[in-house]
């Protein structure tokens, strides 16, 4: 599906979201007549949904017509094709339904993200994924993916090519979903219909060369009078997109200033060797770049400079240059110059530009469906689905290789046998003589099988109008995941070595295929790394995630009495649902042995519901004059769960149409998010901040009267700590303990929304056409957030305190904190544990504009669909004692986004254009930074995409053929220092990283 079609189903969501008269969800050609006005041709609705109306999104209470107070935003799959998207994650993720709210997906290589490398999700409001509830065919999608972190649905498991629609609610729904339904709910809907057997595939290549996608589906179906069977298997297949894709990426730089008003990149830090700007400079704070190409030593005088500083002098970095001279022959210097002199140092090579800007994957899915009408139980249906599928993606990325050899080794050459820089955490407690940072490339993949199965049953109840439905489902994830990573034990068993007699070395310890270390040369230094020691010292490592999901539920519906407005409808209903985690890391993680690499333990938990629920709608009026349509709408839902306990949730709506041509809606209601299980039983992780990160780290140097300083004493930590001096404790790194909140009392997040709105549709002359405009207020705050404060955050907060001395301890904070005793291993030495607790406020508000003009033209029919948000607000805090901090319009939270397509239809050919819209951001106010007196760019223009494609639809063949982003339009600049970047473009999934894209889709009917 694509955003264009997002855009178009979008507009038409002015018209499904609807009000008092039937709004038109999705233009319809010629061949689809859509009577109801629901966005579906009124062919490929069931008999029972002809009958007794639909059930909208947001809703349990069949309606005749969309009259929900709620927004709703319907896509059908046409849009899609038309603009471009490969597949329903594409199509989720675009700009028309995230309305600029940032997104994981497959740019964020080398990130820690939920659901672990490879997973995609999605984020409504920019309230985070796991407060964004996935429906398949109005049943919950459970989490999937890898890693301890699975908390959210992987939109990688969706179906593409049987989708039929996506129905997007905006607003809380917990009363009716229960959990995670608070910044919205997606509902993607399946064709039912499916008759015959078709072929549906399309192709997509990036300009660059790089990055194809590829995908092929078959779809079948059949139907009788009582038995109606569809389903679809596809194979979705992209290729990697390196970094050297494209040139902008090729050069991250400081992107600064000489001096304000300067141009930006005229202060960046220029490389001796090429008078350029120096490409991913090291020392500089969001720069990317390591040093590699360069060994360490002890300091010796007498060494030849390299460029920039060609004396000699003394150094302790070296560059291989068999042309220098001086006290260390065939190295040069390169200490000198640069931010913290480190600038003449190498900081890329070509294996850099091996990794991947969008990673590659293969997703195979098999999707089934079907019912039996039974003629009993009330004319029962029997029915089920199922969903297999299988992701296979990779992660090729960059990673410095330090290979620290032992003094005296005969892998040293005699020109560095001089040095000696002491004992290391890669040595084993022995001399180090010199410390390799070389280069290597790396890979992580993922296979991750999703099954979901579920069925019922279905009827009518033996009294007016009342049904029942009765489910069963299941679901369970199994994820491989799988990293390759430097083992210390295996580079020390490497690095001790013995002549094999014949002028090479081999490993003392020869057991386990142990592989000795190569001898020390420039080639290696430069990345020349023989392969088969990386395969030895750094073996591709896995761990395993599990994810199950039980749920069972019933439901019975009907209407109680007659208002003047209609029948007043009831559902009532309850569920069950139970999910258990189980994340067993690679072995060599959960016990330490990966080198500069996190440990990270088992998570197990689980957790159960149970939940009660009931909705009324309430037709108070209608066809009356200025009450068109008045209703009412309500719902409650009363939740328990094992972990934290019970809590109550309700929402209330309205619908006024005093015209038929203008219709008011309101919503207000409360929602919930019960802690994930990954929130819940993460194991400890182990991780390390810099000493500098502790507050009494050098506090002997601060004021006697700051509470800092009378804290860290109270603590028992001496003045001199990490004062440098002889014979004062060494400051210590901060070690980190991430953890799960069960153990803390973590409960579930709370939330209030209210939306309110306004339609218009005046009546207009079949010959100028139809226009529809819709225009909704929202507003959400989240309270009692989960979220870690980070460790950071937490001692800082507990050493400035000022209860902390007086022998309270600093609060809650504090009882987080733990020092190592003088005597320890590593004397002084803070931990902190960092888990999930109730702590975050979040609050987002703004205003959808939604319009949408159809106008015959003779024979033909154009169509014009236009979105836009304006956000009001965009806040959040970590801690509770802090304002909220507004990030409105700042880099990532753009205050404008929108889109636009136009369809014009003649015959069987359809042209179609579409716009996406990124508003400018500025983040200078936040930096603390005067754009007007400032040598950095800290802001972004207004940012446009155009696409265009052709379609021409035959009797059983369709074809779409057209370009994405046919400007080529580059991803703005930012400096350095604060935001995430790749190459010098802010890492924000609203900028195009592909670039133009050239597509092709096909659709042909065998029988």
């Amino acid at each position: 599906m694509t955003k264009s079609h997002l855009l178009v189903g979008a507009a038409a969501f002015a018209v499904a979201i609807s009000v008092s008269q039937p709004a038109f969800a999705q233009d319809t050609a010629a061949e689809c007549v859509d009577a109801n006005s629901n966005g579906i041709c009124d062919s490929d609705e069931t008999s029972a949904e002809a009958d007794s109306g639909i059930v909208v999104t947001g809703s349990r209470i069949r309606r005749d017509s969309f009259n929900s107070p709620s927004p709703i935003t319907v896509l059908t799959r046409d849009d899609s094709t038309v603009a471009g998207f490969n597949s329903t994650s594409e199509v989720l993720q675009s700009t028309s339904v995230t309305a600029g709210a940032r997104q994981i997906d497959n740019t964020f290589t080398g990130f820690i993200t939920g659901g672990g490398p490879g997973a995609n999700t999605l984020s409504l409001r920019s309230l985070g994924p796991a407060r964004t509830l996935i429906l398949l065919n109005g049943r919950r999608l459970a989490p999937s993916g890898t890693s301890g972190s699975v908390a959210s649905a992987d939109l990688n498991v969706l179906p593409n090519a049987i989708v039929e629609r996506i129905e997007i609610l905006k607003d809380g729904a917990s009363s009716i979903y229960g959990s995670d339904a608070i910044s919205g709910v997606v509902n993607i809907i399946t064709d039912r219909k499916v008759k015959g057997l078709t072929l549906d595939g399309g192709v997509s290549i990036p300009e660059v060369g790089q990055g194809t996608t590829r995908r092929l589906a078959v779809i079948g179906g059949y139907n009788s009078d009582r038995f109606h069977i569809s389903g679809s298997f596809e194979i979705y297949d992209r290729d990697i997109l390196r970094f050297d894709a494209h040139d902008y990426l090729r050069c991250q730089t400081e992107y600064v200033a000489s001096a304000p008003g300067q141009p930006f990149g005229s202060g960046d830090y220029i490389d001796a060797r090429t008078g350029k700007p120096k490409c991913y400079p090291t020392g500089f704070t969001g720069v990317d770049g390591v040093t590699v190409n360069t060994i360490g030593t002890s300091a010796i005088a007498g060494a030849a400079g390299g460029p920039g500083n060609p004396a000699l002098g003394t150094f302790n970095r070296f560059r291989f240059n068999p042309a220098a001279g001086g006290s260390v022959p065939g190295w040069e210097g390169v200490n000198g110059g640069g931010s913290s002199g480190l600038g003449n140092r190498d900081t890329i090579n070509d294996k850099y530009f091996n990794r991947s800007l969008v990673s590659p994957t293969t997703n195979y899915s098999g999707y089934l469906e079907g019912a039996l009408q039974l003629h009993a139980l009330g004319d029962a249906e029997i029915y089920f689905d199922g969903l297999f599928t299988r992701r296979e993606s990779t992660q090729p990325t960059f990673f410095q290789a330090i290979i620290d050899y032992w003094r005296g080794s005969p892998l040293i050459p005699a020109e560095l046998q001089f040095s000696n820089i002491g004992a290391t955490d890669q040595s084993g407690g022995r001399a180090v003589g010199v410390r390799v940072f070389s280069s290597r490339n790396y890979r992580g993949r993922q296979r991750v099988d999703y099954t979901r199965f579920g069925g019922g049953i279905r009827g009518n109840l033996p009294f007016k109008d009342w049904t029942y439905d009765l489910y069963f489902g299941t679901s369970y994830n199994k994820g491989q995941y799988f990293f390759q990573q430097l083992v210390t034990s295996r580079m020390i068993q490497a690095m001790d070595v013995v002549s094999d007699g014949a002028g090479g070395y081999v490993c003392r310890d020869a057991s386990n295929g142990c592989v000795a270390a190569p001898a020390l040369t420039g080639a290696v230094v430069n990345g020349d790394i023989p392969q088969s020691y990386l395969d030895f010292v750094a073996p591709e490592v896995g761990g395993t995630t599990k994810f199950w999901e039980t749920t069972v539920s019933g439901q019975v519906s009907g209407s109680l009495f007659t208002l003047p407005g209609g029948d007043v409808g009831i559902a009532l209903g309850a569920e069950y649902r139970r999910q258990k985690i189980d994340d067993q890391p690679p072995i060599e993680q959960q016990t330490g042995q990966l080198y500069s690499f996190s440990t990270a333990g088992i998570t197990q938990g689980k957790d159960a519901v149970k939940e009660v629920f009931g909705e009324i709608d309430l037709p108070l009026l209608a066809d009356r004059p200025f009450f068109n349509v008045l209703s009412l709408n309500g719902s409650v839902r009363y939740t328990d769960y094992d972990s934290y306990g019970d809590g109550w949730t309700y929402k209330l709506g309205a619908v006024w149409s005093p015209l038929p041509a203008l219709s008011f809606r309101g919503t207000y209601g409360t929602s919930y998010r019960a802690p994930a299980l990954s929130e819940q039983f993460q194991s400890p992780t182990a991780g390390f901040l810099s000493n500098t990160v502790d507050p009494c780290y050098q506090y002997g140097n601060r004021d006697p009267s700051t509470t800092i300083y009378k804290n860290c004493q109270a603590a028992g930590l001496p003045s001199n700590y990490g004062d440098g001096n002889a014979g004062s404790p060494l400051g210590q790194n901060v070690r980190v303990l991430t953890t799960g909140g069960a153990g803390s009392g973590i409960k579930a997040e709370t939330s209030k929304s209210w939306t309110v709105g306004t339609v218009i549709q005046p009546p207009l002359p079949a010959s100028v056409g139809k226009f529809e405009l819709a225009v909704d207020y929202f507003n959400i705050e989240v309270n009692n957030g989960v979220a870690q404060f980070g460790g950071g955050n937490i001692i800082s907060s507990c050493y400035n305190d000022p209860q902390f001395a007086a022998g309270t301890n600093g609060g809650e904070l504090c009882s987080l904190v733990t020092r190592e005793a003088a005597t320890g291993t590593n004397p002084y030495r803070a931990t902190v544990t960092n888990a999930f607790i109730n702590i975050a406020t979040n609050k987002v508000r703004g205003l959808d504009f939604n319009l949408r003009y159809v106008v015959p033209i003779g024979e033909t029919t154009l169509r014009l669909n236009a979105s836009a948000t304006r956000y009001l607000e965009q806040a959040s805090n970590i801690n509770p004692n802090d304002p909220l901090d507004d990030d409105n319009g700042e880099i990532y939270y753009p205050k404008w986004t929108g889109d636009l397509d136009v369809t014009y239809d003649i015959g069987k050919v359809s042209f179609y254009y579409g716009l996406n819209w990124v508003g400018k951001m500025d983040s200078f106010a936040a930096v603390g930074e005067d754009r007007n007196d400032s040598i950095y760019q800290f802001a972004t223009p207004n940012y446009f995409t155009h696409s265009a494609s052709i379609r021409w639809k035959l009797e059983k063949f369709t074809l779409t053929a057209g370009v994405k982003n046919f400007t080529d339009k580059e991803p703005p600049q930012i400096s350095a220092y604060v935001f995430n970047r790749l190459g010098n473009s802010p890492l924000y999934s609203g900028y195009d990283f592909v670039g133009r894209t050239y597509f092709m889709n096909f659709t042909a009917k065998v029988f």
